[in-house]
Protein backbone atom coordinates (compact mmCIF):
# COMPACT_ATOMS: atom_id res chain seq x y z
CA UNK A 1 0.00 0.00 0.00
CA UNK A 2 1.65 3.36 -0.93
CA UNK A 3 1.22 6.34 1.53
CA UNK A 4 -0.46 8.66 1.40
CA UNK A 5 -1.76 12.21 2.73
CA UNK A 6 -4.33 9.60 5.08
CA UNK A 7 -1.85 7.75 6.43
CA UNK A 8 -0.36 11.07 8.34
CA UNK A 9 -0.64 11.13 12.20
CA UNK A 10 -3.35 13.16 13.59
CA UNK A 11 -2.39 17.25 14.49
CA UNK A 12 -1.58 17.60 17.67
CA UNK A 13 -4.15 19.44 19.46
CA UNK A 14 -4.26 23.09 18.91
CA UNK A 15 -3.16 22.65 14.88
CA UNK A 16 -6.61 21.78 13.67
CA UNK A 17 -7.09 25.46 12.74
CA UNK A 18 -4.13 25.57 10.30
CA UNK A 19 -6.06 25.10 7.24
CA UNK A 20 -2.94 23.22 5.75
CA UNK A 21 -3.04 20.63 8.03
CA UNK A 22 -6.58 19.89 7.58
CA UNK A 23 -7.30 18.14 4.15
CA UNK A 24 -11.29 19.09 3.68
CA UNK A 25 -10.70 22.70 3.70
CA UNK A 26 -7.91 22.46 1.34
CA UNK A 27 -9.58 19.84 -1.06
CA UNK A 28 -10.93 22.08 -3.39
CA UNK A 29 -7.57 24.08 -3.88
CA UNK A 30 -5.71 19.86 -4.22
CA UNK A 31 -7.99 19.12 -6.42
CA UNK A 32 -7.12 19.14 -10.47
CA UNK A 33 -8.72 18.64 -13.61
CA UNK A 34 -7.04 16.17 -16.55
CA UNK A 35 -9.25 15.86 -19.45
CA UNK A 36 -8.43 14.55 -23.08
CA UNK A 37 -7.47 10.77 -21.58
CA UNK A 38 -6.92 8.51 -24.00
CA UNK A 39 -9.03 6.34 -25.58
CA UNK A 40 -7.18 3.01 -24.79
CA UNK A 41 -8.69 -0.72 -24.51
CA UNK A 42 -9.40 -1.47 -21.96
CA UNK A 43 -9.68 1.74 -21.03
CA UNK A 44 -7.63 3.73 -18.63
CA UNK A 45 -8.00 2.78 -14.72
CA UNK A 46 -7.14 4.91 -11.83
CA UNK A 47 -4.71 3.15 -10.76
CA UNK A 48 -2.68 3.79 -14.13
CA UNK A 49 -3.27 7.23 -13.70
CA UNK A 50 -2.32 7.68 -10.37
CA UNK A 51 1.44 5.91 -10.95
CA UNK A 52 2.06 8.24 -14.05
CA UNK A 53 1.20 11.73 -12.08
CA UNK A 54 2.89 10.45 -8.96
CA UNK A 55 5.99 9.50 -11.39
CA UNK A 56 5.74 12.82 -13.72
CA UNK A 57 5.21 14.98 -10.68
CA UNK A 58 8.50 13.03 -9.36
CA UNK A 59 10.58 13.42 -12.46
CA UNK A 60 9.95 17.37 -12.48
CA UNK A 61 10.51 17.76 -9.35
CA UNK A 62 7.44 18.82 -8.70
CA UNK A 63 6.49 17.03 -5.76
CA UNK A 64 7.54 18.69 -1.72
CA UNK A 65 8.82 15.32 -0.56
CA UNK A 66 8.92 11.65 -0.68
CA UNK A 67 6.66 8.86 -1.02
CA UNK A 68 3.33 9.09 -3.36
CA UNK A 69 1.84 12.80 -4.09
CA UNK A 70 -1.44 11.58 -5.49
CA UNK A 71 -4.10 11.38 -2.30
CA UNK A 72 -6.94 9.87 -4.72
CA UNK A 73 -8.24 9.58 -8.21
CA UNK A 74 -11.98 9.49 -9.87
CA UNK A 75 -12.45 8.55 -13.35
CA UNK A 76 -15.80 9.91 -15.47
CA UNK A 77 -17.77 6.77 -16.57
CA UNK A 78 -17.07 7.75 -19.77
CA UNK A 79 -13.64 8.14 -19.19
CA UNK A 80 -13.09 10.90 -20.97
CA UNK A 81 -11.69 13.20 -17.90
CA UNK A 82 -10.42 12.29 -14.70
CA UNK A 83 -9.68 14.45 -11.13
CA UNK A 84 -6.83 13.95 -9.14
CA UNK A 85 -6.20 14.91 -5.67
CA UNK A 86 -2.61 15.76 -4.13
CA UNK A 87 -1.74 15.91 -0.97
CA UNK A 88 -0.59 19.59 -0.71
CA UNK A 89 -1.83 22.49 -2.32
CA UNK A 90 1.70 23.79 -3.42
CA UNK A 91 2.07 20.41 -5.88
CA UNK A 92 -1.25 21.26 -7.49
CA UNK A 93 -0.11 24.55 -8.47
CA UNK A 94 3.18 22.69 -9.11
CA UNK A 95 0.73 20.06 -11.63
CA UNK A 96 -0.04 23.06 -13.75
CA UNK A 97 3.03 22.99 -15.62
CA UNK A 98 2.15 19.21 -16.77
CA UNK A 99 -0.65 20.79 -19.40
CA UNK A 100 0.32 18.87 -22.52
CA UNK A 101 2.45 15.90 -20.71
CA UNK A 102 1.73 12.93 -23.36
CA UNK A 103 -0.34 9.49 -21.72
CA UNK A 104 -0.59 7.20 -24.11
CA UNK A 105 0.31 9.40 -26.61
CA UNK A 106 -2.56 11.49 -26.03
CA UNK A 107 -1.23 15.18 -24.58
CA UNK A 108 -3.48 15.72 -21.48
CA UNK A 109 -4.88 18.72 -20.34
CA UNK A 110 -4.13 19.77 -16.28
CA UNK A 111 -5.72 22.62 -15.31
CA UNK A 112 -8.46 24.12 -12.52
CA UNK A 113 -11.41 22.44 -11.72
CA UNK A 114 -14.35 25.06 -12.52
CA UNK A 115 -14.97 24.90 -8.89
CA UNK A 116 -11.34 25.99 -7.63
CA UNK A 117 -11.48 27.58 -4.07
CA UNK A 118 -7.99 28.99 -3.18
CA UNK A 119 -6.50 27.82 0.27
CA UNK A 120 -7.96 29.49 3.47
CA UNK A 121 -11.53 30.62 1.84
CA UNK A 122 -13.16 26.86 3.08
CA UNK A 123 -13.22 28.03 6.80
CA UNK A 124 -17.13 28.14 6.96
CA UNK A 125 -17.66 25.31 5.36
CA UNK A 126 -16.12 23.30 7.55
CA UNK A 127 -17.95 25.46 10.25
CA UNK A 128 -21.12 24.08 8.97
CA UNK A 129 -20.02 20.12 8.50
CA UNK A 130 -18.89 20.33 12.49
CA UNK A 131 -21.99 21.39 13.69
CA UNK A 132 -24.89 20.88 10.98
CA UNK A 133 -25.77 24.53 11.20
CA UNK A 134 -24.84 27.80 8.83
CA UNK A 135 -22.55 28.91 11.92
CA UNK A 136 -19.65 27.10 14.75
CA UNK A 137 -17.60 28.49 17.23
CA UNK A 138 -14.90 27.54 19.52
CA UNK A 139 -16.05 26.37 22.82
CA UNK A 140 -14.74 29.37 25.24
CA UNK A 141 -11.63 28.12 27.15
CA UNK A 142 -10.64 24.90 25.14
CA UNK A 143 -8.64 25.93 22.00
CA UNK A 144 -9.83 23.78 19.49
CA UNK A 145 -13.11 21.93 20.84
CA UNK A 146 -15.88 22.15 18.78
CA UNK A 147 -19.08 22.67 20.17
CA UNK A 148 -21.03 19.06 21.36
CA UNK A 149 -18.09 16.92 20.02
CA UNK A 150 -16.97 15.58 23.28
CA UNK A 151 -14.85 12.83 21.46
CA UNK A 152 -12.75 15.40 19.49
CA UNK A 153 -10.12 17.73 20.50
CA UNK A 154 -8.93 18.95 17.05
CA UNK A 155 -11.33 20.01 14.07
CA UNK A 156 -8.46 18.41 12.18
CA UNK A 157 -9.51 15.27 13.08
CA UNK A 158 -13.30 16.04 11.91
CA UNK A 159 -11.59 17.02 8.32
CA UNK A 160 -9.22 13.35 8.25
CA UNK A 161 -12.70 11.74 9.03
CA UNK A 162 -14.51 13.67 6.25
CA UNK A 163 -11.93 12.51 3.79
CA UNK A 164 -12.08 9.31 4.68
CA UNK A 165 -15.76 9.13 4.60
CA UNK A 166 -16.55 11.04 1.35
CA UNK A 167 -16.45 8.23 -1.58
CA UNK A 168 -19.70 7.00 1.21
CA UNK A 169 -21.35 10.72 1.46
CA UNK A 170 -21.54 11.24 -2.03
CA UNK A 171 -24.52 10.51 -4.50
CA UNK A 172 -24.50 10.85 -8.16
CA UNK A 173 -27.29 12.56 -10.25
CA UNK A 174 -28.11 11.84 -13.61
CA UNK A 175 -30.55 12.36 -16.39
CA UNK A 176 -30.20 16.49 -15.83
CA UNK A 177 -32.06 18.87 -17.57
CA UNK A 178 -29.63 20.22 -20.52
CA UNK A 179 -29.86 23.94 -21.61
CA UNK A 180 -30.98 25.26 -18.84
CA UNK A 181 -28.58 27.00 -17.69
CA UNK A 182 -27.77 24.78 -14.47
CA UNK A 183 -25.02 25.23 -12.85
CA UNK A 184 -23.38 23.69 -9.42
CA UNK A 185 -24.46 26.18 -7.24
CA UNK A 186 -28.34 25.67 -8.52
CA UNK A 187 -27.86 21.90 -8.64
CA UNK A 188 -26.60 21.98 -5.10
CA UNK A 189 -29.78 24.48 -4.15
CA UNK A 190 -32.13 22.35 -5.90
CA UNK A 191 -30.98 18.62 -3.73
CA UNK A 192 -30.64 20.65 -0.23
CA UNK A 193 -34.70 22.01 -0.63
CA UNK A 194 -35.61 18.71 -2.17
CA UNK A 195 -34.25 16.65 0.88
CA UNK A 196 -36.18 18.93 3.38
CA UNK A 197 -38.96 18.81 1.08
CA UNK A 198 -39.17 14.87 1.68
CA UNK A 199 -38.41 14.61 4.87
CA UNK A 200 -34.49 13.12 3.99
CA UNK A 201 -32.67 15.53 6.28
CA UNK A 202 -31.45 14.50 9.50
CA UNK A 203 -30.79 17.08 11.10
CA UNK A 204 -31.53 21.00 10.63
CA UNK A 205 -29.39 23.17 8.08
CA UNK A 206 -27.83 22.86 4.46
CA UNK A 207 -27.22 18.95 4.30
CA UNK A 208 -25.46 20.02 1.16
CA UNK A 209 -21.42 20.74 1.39
CA UNK A 210 -20.48 20.24 -2.15
CA UNK A 211 -21.51 19.85 -5.81
CA UNK A 212 -20.35 19.30 -8.81
CA UNK A 213 -21.53 19.63 -12.48
CA UNK A 214 -20.41 17.83 -15.53
CA UNK A 215 -19.35 20.11 -18.25
CA UNK A 216 -21.94 19.03 -20.54
CA UNK A 217 -24.58 19.36 -17.54
CA UNK A 218 -25.99 15.63 -18.09
CA UNK A 219 -24.58 14.70 -14.66
CA UNK A 220 -23.04 15.47 -11.63
CA UNK A 221 -22.06 14.54 -8.07
CA UNK A 222 -23.43 16.00 -4.45
CA UNK A 223 -21.45 15.08 -1.30
CA UNK A 224 -23.61 15.58 1.88
CA UNK A 225 -22.63 16.14 4.87
CA UNK A 226 -23.50 12.79 6.34
CA UNK A 227 -23.95 8.96 5.92
CA UNK A 228 -27.32 8.78 6.67
CA UNK A 229 -28.49 11.67 4.03
CA UNK A 230 -26.45 10.07 1.63
CA UNK A 231 -28.26 6.90 2.17
CA UNK A 232 -31.66 9.01 2.18
CA UNK A 233 -31.03 10.96 -1.31
CA UNK A 234 -31.26 7.57 -3.27
CA UNK A 235 -35.10 7.86 -2.98
CA UNK A 236 -34.80 11.42 -4.91
CA UNK A 237 -34.51 9.23 -8.29
CA UNK A 238 -37.59 10.24 -10.57
CA UNK A 239 -38.23 13.36 -9.10
CA UNK A 240 -38.62 15.97 -12.01
CA UNK A 241 -36.52 18.58 -12.56
CA UNK A 242 -37.20 21.07 -15.36
CA UNK A 243 -39.70 18.19 -16.48
CA UNK A 244 -37.34 15.62 -16.77
CA UNK A 245 -36.93 12.70 -13.84
CA UNK A 246 -33.26 12.81 -12.51
CA UNK A 247 -31.57 9.36 -11.48
CA UNK A 248 -29.88 9.17 -8.33
CA UNK A 249 -27.62 6.30 -7.43
CA UNK A 250 -23.91 5.45 -6.45
CA UNK A 251 -20.89 6.89 -8.07
CA UNK A 252 -18.75 4.26 -9.51
CA UNK A 253 -16.04 4.43 -6.34
CA UNK A 254 -18.10 4.12 -3.65
CA UNK A 255 -17.15 2.65 -0.69
CA UNK A 256 -19.53 1.65 1.84
CA UNK A 257 -18.15 2.47 5.72
CA UNK A 258 -16.09 -0.06 7.32
CA UNK A 259 -17.31 -0.89 11.18
CA UNK A 260 -13.55 0.48 12.25
CA UNK A 261 -14.42 3.54 10.15
CA UNK A 262 -18.27 3.71 11.57
CA UNK A 263 -16.82 3.39 15.24
CA UNK A 264 -14.22 6.22 14.64
CA UNK A 265 -16.70 8.44 13.34
CA UNK A 266 -19.81 7.89 16.13
CA UNK A 267 -20.35 11.27 17.80
CA UNK A 268 -18.77 13.26 15.21
CA UNK A 269 -22.33 14.14 13.29
CA UNK A 270 -20.67 12.49 10.68
CA UNK A 271 -22.82 9.00 10.71
CA UNK A 272 -26.45 10.97 11.10
CA UNK A 273 -27.85 7.87 12.85
CA UNK A 274 -30.08 8.80 16.05
CA UNK A 275 -28.07 9.98 18.28
CA UNK A 276 -25.52 11.35 16.94
CA UNK A 277 -24.49 14.92 17.20
CA UNK A 278 -27.38 17.16 16.18
CA UNK A 279 -29.74 14.43 15.47
CA UNK A 280 -32.73 13.67 17.86
CA UNK A 281 -34.02 10.68 15.90
CA UNK A 282 -37.06 12.53 15.09
CA UNK A 283 -38.40 14.15 11.92
CA UNK A 284 -37.36 16.79 10.98
CA UNK A 285 -40.20 19.27 10.80
CA UNK A 286 -40.17 20.79 6.01
CA UNK A 287 -40.27 24.36 5.89
CA UNK A 288 -43.46 26.15 5.66
CA UNK A 289 -46.30 25.42 3.10
CA UNK A 290 -44.44 21.96 2.89
CA UNK A 291 -46.54 19.74 5.33
CA UNK A 292 -48.05 18.06 2.54
CA UNK A 293 -50.98 18.69 -0.63
CA UNK A 294 -52.33 22.16 -0.46
CA UNK A 295 -56.15 21.45 0.49
CA UNK A 296 -57.34 25.38 -0.23
CA UNK A 297 -57.16 23.63 -4.03
CA UNK A 298 -59.16 20.90 -3.49
CA UNK A 299 -61.32 18.84 -5.50
CA UNK A 300 -62.96 15.32 -6.07
CA UNK A 301 -59.91 14.64 -8.32
CA UNK A 302 -56.82 13.73 -6.84
CA UNK A 303 -53.52 13.89 -9.45
CA UNK A 304 -50.40 11.47 -8.07
CA UNK A 305 -46.51 12.61 -9.21
CA UNK A 306 -43.30 11.20 -9.73
CA UNK A 307 -45.16 7.42 -9.30
CA UNK A 308 -43.86 5.72 -12.52
CA UNK A 309 -40.92 5.35 -14.29
CA UNK A 310 -40.54 6.14 -18.36
CA UNK A 311 -40.21 2.04 -19.21
CA UNK A 312 -43.26 1.36 -16.61
CA UNK A 313 -45.18 4.16 -18.90
CA UNK A 314 -44.20 2.57 -22.29
CA UNK A 315 -45.29 -0.77 -21.10
CA UNK A 316 -49.16 -1.62 -21.64
CA UNK A 317 -48.46 -4.48 -18.84
CA UNK A 318 -47.51 -2.59 -16.35
CA UNK A 319 -49.37 0.25 -16.86
CA UNK A 320 -52.30 -2.32 -16.46
CA UNK A 321 -51.36 -3.94 -13.43
CA UNK A 322 -50.42 -0.83 -11.66
CA UNK A 323 -53.52 0.91 -12.31
CA UNK A 324 -55.25 -1.95 -10.85
CA UNK A 325 -53.26 -1.70 -7.75
CA UNK A 326 -53.73 1.96 -7.66
CA UNK A 327 -57.55 1.45 -7.70
CA UNK A 328 -57.53 -1.47 -5.19
CA UNK A 329 -55.59 1.08 -2.69
CA UNK A 330 -57.43 4.04 -3.15
CA UNK A 331 -61.10 1.85 -2.58
CA UNK A 332 -59.58 -0.06 -0.31
CA UNK A 333 -58.16 3.15 2.17
CA UNK A 334 -59.64 6.25 1.20
CA UNK A 335 -63.18 6.05 -0.89
CA UNK A 336 -65.03 5.06 -4.19
CA UNK A 337 -63.05 5.29 -7.42
CA UNK A 338 -65.19 7.02 -10.62
CA UNK A 339 -62.26 7.08 -12.80
CA UNK A 340 -58.84 6.33 -13.13
CA UNK A 341 -56.28 7.65 -15.84
CA UNK A 342 -52.61 7.39 -16.47
CA UNK A 343 -51.21 9.86 -17.95
CA UNK A 344 -49.15 8.28 -20.86
CA UNK A 345 -46.56 10.31 -23.32
CA UNK A 346 -47.22 10.38 -27.02
CA UNK A 347 -50.99 11.25 -27.49
CA UNK A 348 -51.56 14.46 -29.70
CA UNK A 349 -55.11 14.75 -28.21
CA UNK A 350 -53.04 15.37 -24.80
CA UNK A 351 -53.59 18.75 -24.25
CA UNK A 352 -51.15 19.85 -20.73
CA UNK A 353 -47.84 17.80 -21.86
CA UNK A 354 -46.85 18.50 -18.65
CA UNK A 355 -49.45 16.01 -17.19
CA UNK A 356 -47.46 13.13 -18.69
CA UNK A 357 -46.36 10.59 -16.36
CA UNK A 358 -49.44 11.04 -13.53
CA UNK A 359 -51.92 9.03 -12.67
CA UNK A 360 -55.21 10.93 -12.08
CA UNK A 361 -57.87 9.36 -9.80
CA UNK A 362 -61.58 10.81 -9.66
CA UNK A 363 -63.06 10.06 -6.30
CA UNK A 364 -66.88 10.28 -5.94
CA UNK A 365 -66.88 13.17 -3.32
CA UNK A 366 -63.97 16.06 -2.46
CA UNK A 367 -63.57 14.73 0.81
CA UNK A 368 -62.54 11.25 -0.27
CA UNK A 369 -60.10 12.19 -2.70
CA UNK A 370 -58.80 14.87 0.27
CA UNK A 371 -58.20 11.90 2.26
CA UNK A 372 -56.25 9.97 -0.63
CA UNK A 373 -54.13 13.02 -1.36
CA UNK A 374 -53.00 12.93 2.82
CA UNK A 375 -52.55 9.55 2.51
CA UNK A 376 -50.19 9.17 0.00
CA UNK A 377 -48.11 12.30 0.40
CA UNK A 378 -44.96 10.83 0.50
CA UNK A 379 -45.65 7.72 0.37
CA UNK A 380 -43.02 5.36 -1.58
CA UNK A 381 -44.08 3.69 -4.50
CA UNK A 382 -41.15 1.03 -6.25
CA UNK A 383 -38.34 3.02 -4.27
CA UNK A 384 -39.66 6.59 -5.80
CA UNK A 385 -41.53 9.00 -3.32
CA UNK A 386 -44.51 10.36 -4.65
CA UNK A 387 -46.48 13.46 -3.92
CA UNK A 388 -50.08 14.48 -4.91
CA UNK A 389 -51.78 17.32 -5.93
CA UNK A 390 -55.43 18.00 -6.96
CA UNK A 391 -56.83 19.06 -10.49
CA UNK A 392 -59.72 20.75 -12.06
CA UNK A 393 -62.67 18.77 -13.93
CA UNK A 394 -62.14 21.11 -17.11
CA UNK A 395 -58.82 19.28 -17.10
CA UNK A 396 -59.80 15.37 -16.37
CA UNK A 397 -62.26 16.05 -18.81
CA UNK A 398 -59.61 16.73 -21.44
CA UNK A 399 -57.84 14.07 -20.37
CA UNK A 400 -60.69 11.81 -20.63
CA UNK A 401 -60.95 12.56 -24.37
CA UNK A 402 -57.04 11.74 -24.70
CA UNK A 403 -57.25 8.31 -23.08
CA UNK A 404 -61.05 6.87 -24.18
CA UNK A 405 -59.54 3.72 -23.75
CA UNK A 406 -59.22 3.87 -20.03
CA UNK A 407 -62.13 5.99 -18.92
CA UNK A 408 -64.63 3.60 -17.15
CA UNK A 409 -67.98 3.34 -19.27
CA UNK A 410 -71.30 4.06 -17.96
CA UNK A 411 -72.70 2.24 -14.41
CA UNK A 412 -76.03 0.99 -14.91
CA UNK A 413 -77.61 -1.28 -13.11
CA UNK A 414 -76.60 -4.73 -13.24
CA UNK A 415 -78.86 -6.91 -15.25
CA UNK A 416 -81.07 -9.58 -12.86
CA UNK A 417 -79.65 -13.05 -13.10
CA UNK A 418 -83.09 -14.47 -14.76
CA UNK A 419 -82.63 -12.27 -17.32
CA UNK A 420 -78.84 -13.31 -18.39
CA UNK A 421 -78.76 -15.52 -21.53
CA UNK A 422 -78.18 -18.73 -20.13
CA UNK A 423 -75.64 -19.44 -23.36
CA UNK A 424 -73.22 -16.96 -22.04
CA UNK A 425 -72.34 -17.37 -18.18
CA UNK A 426 -70.36 -14.85 -16.47
CA UNK A 427 -67.38 -17.56 -16.46
CA UNK A 428 -66.46 -16.64 -20.30
CA UNK A 429 -65.77 -13.39 -19.47
CA UNK A 430 -61.73 -13.06 -19.21
CA UNK A 431 -60.44 -11.40 -15.99
CA UNK A 432 -58.08 -8.47 -16.79
CA UNK A 433 -55.20 -10.43 -15.80
CA UNK A 434 -56.28 -12.98 -18.18
CA UNK A 435 -56.07 -10.49 -21.15
CA UNK A 436 -53.03 -10.69 -23.24
CA UNK A 437 -50.44 -8.05 -21.86
CA UNK A 438 -50.67 -5.95 -25.17
CA UNK A 439 -54.37 -5.94 -25.04
CA UNK A 440 -54.42 -5.06 -21.25
CA UNK A 441 -56.43 -2.61 -20.38
CA UNK A 442 -57.06 -0.35 -17.23
CA UNK A 443 -61.00 -2.09 -16.33
CA UNK A 444 -62.54 -0.44 -13.48
CA UNK A 445 -64.85 -2.79 -12.17
CA UNK A 446 -66.21 -2.89 -8.68
CA UNK A 447 -65.23 -6.54 -8.49
CA UNK A 448 -61.34 -6.02 -9.88
CA UNK A 449 -58.80 -7.73 -8.29
CA UNK A 450 -55.37 -8.66 -8.85
CA UNK A 451 -54.07 -12.36 -8.45
CA UNK A 452 -50.51 -10.73 -6.94
CA UNK A 453 -49.61 -8.64 -4.03
CA UNK A 454 -50.30 -5.36 -4.75
CA UNK A 455 -47.45 -3.34 -6.13
CA UNK A 456 -48.28 -0.39 -3.30
CA UNK A 457 -47.39 -2.96 -0.50
CA UNK A 458 -44.94 -5.33 -2.89
CA UNK A 459 -42.65 -2.44 -3.58
CA UNK A 460 -42.30 0.64 -0.40
CA UNK A 461 -44.20 -1.81 2.19
CA UNK A 462 -46.41 1.86 2.23
CA UNK A 463 -43.46 3.50 3.61
CA UNK A 464 -44.21 7.51 4.88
Amino acid sequence: KKASNWDAPPAPPGEGSDPAANPQLTFKARRIYVGNLPQTQPPVSDVQLREFFDQAMHQANLTSGPGCCVSDVWISQEKHFAFVEVRTVQEANNAMTLDGVTFFGAPLRVNRPHDYVPPGAADALMQNITTGLSSASAVAGVPGLVPGMPNMTSVNNIGTLMQLTKKCRRVHIGNLPVGMGLTPASLRQFVAQLMQQLHLVVKPGDPVIDSFLSTDCKFGFVELRTIAEANNALAMSGVEYFGRPIRVGRPADYLPPTPELIQQCEGTGILGTPGDLGVTGLPVPPPPGQEGPDMSKATEIMVIKNMMSDAELADDGECGEIAEDTLEKCESDFGKVVNLIIVRPGREALHDKEMAGRCIVQFTDVESAKKAATGLWHVKFDDRIVETEFTDLETFEKLKTAYPEQVKAGQPAAAPAAEQPAAEPAAEQPAADKLPRKELKIQLSDDLTSGDAPFWKRRSGLEP
